[in-house]
């Protein structure tokens, strides 16, 4: 009996390093053929089918090279051996499908970057998340039920106690999925969209299956759970490649009329085509806004060409220098609050 399962070990052992020599030589082979004469697409799809291809050819492979030791076995061991094979190939199936729709994924960003119409990382991204889980959980259903013969449904069924429990304990992360789902049919922003929901200003990085990633001005990045997302006020703060700003400026009062309109002409002057002609629609639009209780109020509201907040606080920058030397030099003076007091004295 020693001898026999000594004689077993070594045959496995040998089909073990037979099926991995098969894997080695067939992968390099079919990946020198594919690169000899293929073209880009004929490269992907060598890069994608040919490891499951390979590894599927060496687990039948050293399944036929061990029936000869299954028929000396018992038929629970036989058995056994069998479905674990079969296992092996419906795993290897599933990873062949998972490599399928992560090179799918990849494509699709591609696709997004370059500006393919309304395809955008979050359109395309989700998807293809939610598919590999259908994947995954279809391969161990299927290893499970038609291969070890679990009853899954009525496991299922059994389960369905357990599983509401645990949904009315995890409400919030259903919620959270279920807004994960509404913002990738509603699309109200995209990957890359500067948004405002609450107290909480910044670039959207990504869309989870729970929470989202909102990278704010001062370069934290602040996770945001979707249904707050989905139930809020959300304010998108960029338009076609342009960030909105408003600046409000305050002039004492003893500024003229014709100082007022000296100064809107100096910033047209500072604001019209900034770092770039001006599209149709994002104009500076400038105007005598208030008077205010201790200045003369201008309102000026203009799109920078830009969605990156390093880049915003440099034109920022170069555009308050901009105005402080030409109001300076004519001699416009900036209002702060101030008090007048009136002191009466008795006759």
């Amino acid at each position: 009996m020693r001898m026999a399962w000594i004689d077993t070990l070594t045959a496995w052992t040998l089909i073990a390093l037979i099926a991995l020599i098969l894997w080695r030589v067939g992968r390099h082979l079919l990946s020198w053929a594919a690169r000899r004469r293929g073209t880009g697409w004929q490269l992907q799809l060598a890069d994608v089918f040919l490891p499951p291809l390979v590894s599927f050819a060496a687990i039948r492979a050293a399944q036929l090279a061990a029936s000869p030791l299954f028929r000396e076995c018992l038929p629970e061991w036989e058995n056994l051996g069998l479905k674990t094979f079969a296992s092996l190939e419906a795993a290897v199936i599933g990873w062949g499908a998972l490599r399928i729709a992560d090179r799918l994924d990849r494509n699709l960003r591609q696709l997004s970057r370059h500006g393919h119409g309304a395809l955008d990382s979050l359109t395309s991204g989700m998807p293809i998340r939610v598919l590999k889980i259908a994947i995954a959980l279809a391969t161990a259903l299927f290893i499970g039920q038609r291969i070890f013969d679990f009853n899954i449904t009525a496991l299922l069924a059994s389960a369905g106690v357990v599983g509401l429990a645990v949904a009315l304990a995890a409400k919030d992360t259903v919620s959270n999925f279920f807004g994960s789902l509404i913002i990738l049919a509603d699309t109200p922003f995209r990957i890359g969209d500067r948004i405002e929901c609450g107290k909480v200003c910044g670039i959207v990085r990504s869309v989870g299956v729970r929470s989202s990633r909102i990278v704010t001005d001062d370069e934290s990045v602040c996770i945001i759970p979707n249904s707050m997302l989905t139930g809020a006020v959300v304010f998108q703060r960029n338009l076609r490649g342009h960030l909105k700003r408003i600046i409000d400026l305050a002039l004492t009062y003893d500024t003229t009329a014709e100082q007022m309109e000296q100064a809107m002409k100096i910033l047209h002057g500072i604001m019209d085509n900034f770092h770039g002609p001006d599209r149709p629609g994002f104009e500076p639009r400038i105007f005598f806004s208030e008077l205010g209780t201790y200045s003369l109020n201008l309102r000026a509201i203009l799109f920078f060409k830009t969605e990156s907040f390093a880049e915003e606080e440099a034109l920022l920058s170069e555009l308050n220098f901009a105005i402080l030397r030409q109001f300076n030099a004519a001699g416009l003076k900036f209002a702060y609050p101030t008090q007048t007091l009136q002191v009466e004295h008795p006759a």
